[in-house]
């Protein structure tokens, strides 16, 4: 029988400054238990913790009077916590760089989850700095092959929930690190173990009154050497990996699978990788590449595979055969449906970094100026179908303005990133959401007011827990669409455009036609007129999705968020 969920709240303290009352009390006022140790601190941070300890008695806290370093520290107040009876273990750091907000989020996967080790994966807000920005990177490399996968998303974040059975029969087999490189060989050891690993986005800032006892030449070198050693592991445990690769069953879906929660895959290595060999080789090599990456993809992402069977059965028992899916899909036939989503993050990447002229058929282009012209601002409703970015960089290209396109890219900051370095005009129109608050609104409804445009997809829920859906037909199942884009446009009172950009016979063609010229939500039987908006939007993405099978990009069970619908 498994022991219920016990969690608590392990710091590591070694002279933290400032962050480190912010910190503290930020945890306290979570409630859950708290471990402290102090790692030989000074006696101004001393004297911080006595007094926090004396206002909180429930504080465990215990000390050295010698430094010995971050993953000893981490270790000792593990090992106390086991001994207390807890079940689970969150690390949180002192210095303060981790949004103490998330704490909510990983004990909720951590109960429904306790077998796992949930990782976080830093989301960076304001600048970093550049000696650490490299040296995941370098780090990141390393750790994807001493573990013959992509599963762990970042080891060397200190922000980590462990199940405390897993890792106190760790601690007591190895002796692991006792400096900075003990995240990483804790997080590479479980792995080896057989312990999943699940990824969750953390923010991390890095505060002006900081500080840092990273030391950059030393604790490299200890990384090194700890990378040495790990892949000399590695090789000794090889047949043991590859033959759990062979044998993994698909990790379960969780009780409320979501699209937002599916990270991106692969390394910002292998993304710079990509730009070296279009500068070395030109756009030919870069497709040339891109065969074996979406092969690759397409063999170990199972649940990518499922989904677009899935989609594809879907769309074959409603409106088949069509003349790029002529028969009942077969796995050969999702393959080509993940090779088309590889080719578009080409296409994209290429918009991007090329700044020319793209070869785009534009058949409503004329009417496209002639609204941009009228400064009268508008709503663009697309969908994950086909490759939208490609509007974006004609429009660069072309001298367009005002060509917003409003987004959540937390699941894929790498890509995003890369892109932004290649070329800075890629980030000028982009708005990054990650809630539907007021901010959001007051922020589009300027934009439409200056007589801009926004471009907005609305074939997923909404990845905020504050979005609403309406469950509307769609290819023969009711699945969930959101309100939000529909309901904006009702605040706006502007025109709402249908607008998709997809490749026809190895050439981009964008779509647009008139949706409505205004959304009239009425008070009175408001949710009756939402519905019959979202269904006319989910018949013109299936009707797109039979002219262009291959190119609907859903990769998760699109269907299974459907029940129940979400309330305001």
């Amino acid at each position: 029988m498994t022991a219920p969920f016990k969690p608590c709240i392990v710091v590591p303290v070694f002279n933290p400054g400032p962050a480190l009352a912010r910190t503290l009390e930020g945890l306290i006022a979570t409630g859950y238990p708290l471990f402290l140790h102090d790692d030989g601190s000074d006696a101004a941070t001393r004297a911080e913790l006595a007094r926090f300890k004396t206002d909180h008695p429930s504080l465990r806290l215990s000390r050295w009077e010698v430094n010995q370093g971050k993953g000893a520290t981490v270790c000792e107040a593990l090992r106390a916590a086991h001994t207390a009876g807890f079940t689970h273990a969150l690390q949180v750091d002192s210095d303060g760089q981790h949004d103490l907000g998330a704490i909510a989020a990983f004990l909720a996967l951590g109960e429904a989850r306790p077998e796992a080790v949930i990782a976080g994966v830093p989301r960076y807000e304001g600048p970093v700095p550049p000696a650490r920005r490299y040296g995941r990177r370098f780090t990141h490399a390393w750790v994807h092959l001493e573990t013959l996968s992509f599963d762990i998303g970042d080891s060397l974040c200190g922000f980590r929930l462990y199940p405390l059975a897993a890792m106190a029969g760790l601690m007591d087999r190895v002796v692991l690190p006792a400096r900075m490189d003990f995240d990483t060989a804790a997080i590479v050891r479980l792995h080896w173990q057989g312990v999943p690993v699940l990824n969750t986005p953390v923010t991390v800032t890095y505060p002006e009154d900081g500080v840092s006892h990273f030391h950059l030449l030393r604790d490299n070198l200890r990384l090194t050497r700890l990378h040495t050693q790990l892949v000399l592991g590695m090789l000794m445990r090889l047949p043991a990996l590859f033959g759990r690769r062979l044998t993994r069953k698909p990790e379960p879906a969780p009780d409320d699978p979501h699209w937002s929660r599916i990270q991106e895959r692969g390394t910002a290595l292998g993304l710079r990788l990509t730009l070296w060999t279009y500068k070395l080789f030109g756009a030919r090599a870069l497709r040339f590449l891109t065969e074996f990456v979406a092969a690759y993809f397409f063999a170990t992402g199972g649940a990518a595979r499922r989904a677009s069977r899935a989609y594809l059965a879907r769309l074959f028992e409603q409106s088949g055969p069509l003349p790029d899916l002529p028969r009942a899909p077969r796995l050969r036939d999702s393959y080509r449906h993940v090779r088309a989503f590889a080719h578009s993050y080409v296409d994209r990447f290429l918009a991007w970094v090329d700044k020319g002229d793209r070869d785009i058929g534009f058949p409503e282009e004329a009417s496209f100026r002639a609204q941009l012209v009228s400064g009268q601002g508008a709503i663009f409703l697309s969908a994950h179908l086909g490759n939208l970015d490609m509007l974006r960089g004609l429009g660069a290209a072309r001298g367009f303005k005002g060509l917003n396109a409003v987004i959540y890219s937390d699941h894929v900051v790498r890509f995003q990133s890369l892109l932004k370095d290649i070329n800075p005009d890629y980030d000028l129109d982009l708005i990054h959401v990650r809630d539907a608050g007021p901010g959001t609104a007051m922020l589009l409804e300027e934009k439409v007011s200056n007589g801009e445009c926004l471009f907005i997809v609305g074939d997923r829920p909404p990845a905020a827990e504050n979005g609403r859906t309406l469950a509307v037909p769609f290819l023969g199942k009711a699945a969930p669409f959101p309100i939000g884009p529909l309901f904006l446009a009702h605040l706006l009172q502007c025109p709402v455009f249908l607008f998709f950009c997809v490749k026809e016979g190895g050439r981009y063609t964008i779509r647009m036609e008139r949706f409505a010229d205004r959304i009239a939500l009425p008070r009175k039987g408001r949710d009756g007129a939402l519905r019959a908006w979202l269904e006319r939007y989910a018949l013109a993405v299936e009707a797109q999705c039979r002219a262009t099978p291959l190119q609907w990009f859903n990769f998760y069970d699109f269907w299974g968020d459907a029940a129940p619908e979400s309330r305001p």
